[in-house]
């Protein structure tokens, strides 16, 4: 009679199988290409890029002169008025730049302009988690078929005890039966698993704009979960850190010049002109006459005043909005880091006693039903649990990297 030792000797078989193709471990190195190619290539991160641009552009738009003012006129007269006073008239007026007008508006522009910079960053950064976060349900994908398959080549082992012990005149076609019905019910779920596998393929293709049909290889999980960074250092990463934080600092360094742009727009505008006067017959220059105007903003000092404030309240308020939004990146950063942290102590405990006890009691149970003094039904519940446990510690390792690659969009090493 055959005594296979599947849970120790299984898996092992499997994973030899494995590395005879190839197989990709989603190491820090290999999710770090991926998200650049997501950065590189999806339209948000794009979209976001080309903003970032035109921003950038607009601060070089900002003109210290506003464009000159020309005009032309003609005298309706007596000849002899306007042989005196000319009857075509030209000027020209020059509109003078009120003292900090300038410099508020350019640091308007220069700061928007670092917004929009700081927005494509984010949208590069949340086009990479994705990428990111797909191929980690692409590896626990992987992870959950090897696993099916060492449990399959279990089953059919056990199918083939079943066999022989009902062939002996004392046994049961019993257990038999039960032994196949449970490996098609395996099988089954292990054709499903790789449809599966086959959507988070393609939807990591979609991703990072390949096609769909684009082939990947079997992706394998880190064995231990990674170190979990410390919650209050990455906290007090935030304000250098994170994009939106960044953008919204920004925002704000926007709003205190749109404060002094206000500020400026009570003063007196300038202009200077030149007026000349021709007569069309001659083209002689009767008269040439410089001037000064100046603009008499006390009229509207009220509305100006008003003005002020409402910048100054808006200023206010996005210094506000700035804080708000560093608390809640913040309280994102600790459920994040909660996260990665519970689920690598589950990780570890499902791969430490919790896993060894289970294998010695399915070895044992299964030990008994080759004896006949274990029922069939204790040595398929010990199996399941087995592979609950192992399907379990995969599924803890890749939570706690979706978990950290959470924490790397809000905190971004880059």
């Amino acid at each position: 009679m055959q005594f296979p030792f599947p849970f120790f000797t299984g898996l092992v078989v499997a994973g030899s199988l494995l590395h005879a193709g190839e197989t990709r471990l989603l190491e820090e190195g290999f999710l770090s290409k991926l998200r650049s190619e997501a950065a590189l290539n999806h339209p948000s991160a794009v979209a976001g890029q080309y903003r970032a641009a035109a921003a950038t552009r607009d601060a070089r738009s900002v003109r210290l002169w506003n464009d000159p003012m020309v005009g032309f006129g003609f005298m309706a007269a007596d000849e002899m008025m306007q042989m005196d006073e000319g009857d075509l008239m030209f000027g020209i007026e020059q509109a003078l730049p009120k003292p900090g007008m300038f410099d508020a508006e350019r640091r308007k522009m220069e700061a928007m302009g670092r917004a929009e910079t700081e927005n494509a960053r984010s949208s590069s950064i949340a086009a990479g988690a994705e990428a990111a976060r797909a191929a980690i349900e692409l590896a626990l994908s992987d992870e959950s078929i090897r696993l099916q398959q060492s449990q399959i080549t279990w089953l059919a082992a056990m199918a083939e005890n079943a066999r022989q012990m009902a062939a002996d005149p004392m046994g049961s076609s019993t257990d038999a039966l039960r032994m196949e019905t449970e490996l098609a019910k395996d099988q089954q779920m292990l054709d499903a698993a790789r449809r599966t596998r086959e959507g988070f393929a393609q939807k990591l293709n979609l991703t990072l704009g390949r096609p769909l049909d684009a082939p990947w290889p079997e992706m394998r999980l880190p064995d231990k979960p990674p170190p979990v960074p410390l919650a209050q250092a990455e906290i007090a990463r935030i304000p250098h850190a994170n994009p939106k934080v960044r953008s919204m600092t920004e925002m704000a360094g926007a709003a205190k010049a749109e404060t002094r742009i206000a500020d400026r727009e009570r003063l007196p505008e300038f202009a200077v002109g030149i007026d000349t006067r021709i007569y069309s017959d001659t083209g002689d220059v009767t008269s040439t006459t410089f001037g000064v105007k100046m603009s008499l903003p006390w009229f509207n000092d009220g509305a100006y005043r008003a003005k002020v404030d409402a910048a100054k309240s808006r200023e206010a308020a996005a210094g506000r909005d700035v804080e708000t939004m560093r608390r809640e990146v913040a309280a994102m950063v600790l459920s994040a880091v909660t996260e990665a942290a519970n689920a690598a102590a589950q990780a570890r405990a499902f791969s430490g006693q919790i896993h060894e006890k289970a294998l010695k009691a399915t070895q044992t149970t299964e030990a008994a039903w080759v004896s006949s003094k274990a029922p069939l039904g204790d040595l398929l519940d010990s199996a399941r649990s087995l592979f609950a446990i192992r399907l379990e510690q995969r599924r803890m390792i890749a939570m706690q990297l979706a978990a950290l690659e959470e924490l790397q969009t809000l905190v971004p090493d880059r």
